[in-house]
């Protein structure tokens, strides 16, 4: 399987070497990968196909207490109750499940929409189980955000990045009139320079 710089390389975009680590790092904290979210996505798969089963059972249960009318049929009624709580409860998990998907997937979009520099150190500033509650969701996230790259305390988690600035210099030092004019010499020696003689 290709990585995420062979990918890029094929369209003509390449990474430096030295800031394939950081990107990398992005990459992971804004994006799942597919196995992630094929995982996710079976286990509600799982989920919904229990879900299938227990209606099925409900029925032939029901079918069959309707053969017993006459008999004591309390041990099946008890049954059904069991099967209709349970289904509930993996109902209510199953919405759950879909519910933070879509929330953890816009508050990304979100924070990547107004330039957040760390996704996880701006998540951890905002009220997510009060967000997530919310029934403007999307309008309540943007005014969060607002809120943060406003503040004092949390305004520099956003913008661009900062760019990696390459020192300019020489990599020998700076040669210098006045001072040890042997050391100098010397080290144009070293070079294979010839000498520096003063004009007049």
């Amino acid at each position: 399987m290709k990585n995420i710089f062979e990918i890029m390389k094929e369209y003509g975009l390449e990474v430096p070497e030295e800031n394939k680590k950081e990107f990398e790092k992005a990459v992971l904290e804004n994006y799942k990968t597919v196995t992630d979210y094929d995982k996710q996505t079976e286990k509600l798969n799982k989920a919904n196909d229990t879900i299938k089963a227990n209606d099925t059972a409900i029925q032939d249960l029901q079918k069959e207490l309707e053969s017993f009318k006459d008999a004591d049929v309390t041990a099946l009624n008890q049954r059904i109750t069991d099967l209709e709580a349970e289904k509930e409860t993996i109902k209510k998990e199953y919405d759950d499940k879909i519910a933070d998907r879509d929330f953890n997937d816009m508050l990304k979009e979100s924070i990547a929409a107004v330039k957040g520099r760390n996704a996880k150190a701006i998540t951890a500033l905002l009220d997510t189980d009060a967000l997530k509650a919310s029934k403007n969701q999307k309008e309540d996230v943007a005014a969060a955000l607002k809120a943060l790259t406003e503040a004092e305390d949390s305004k520099m988690l956003f913008g661009e990045p900062e760019p990696n600035i390459a020192g300019i210099g020489s990599p020998i030092g700076t040669v210098t009139k006045g001072g040890n004019q042997d050391s100098d010499a010397a080290m144009r020696a070293v070079m294979g320079l010839p000498p520096v003689t003063e004009q007049k």
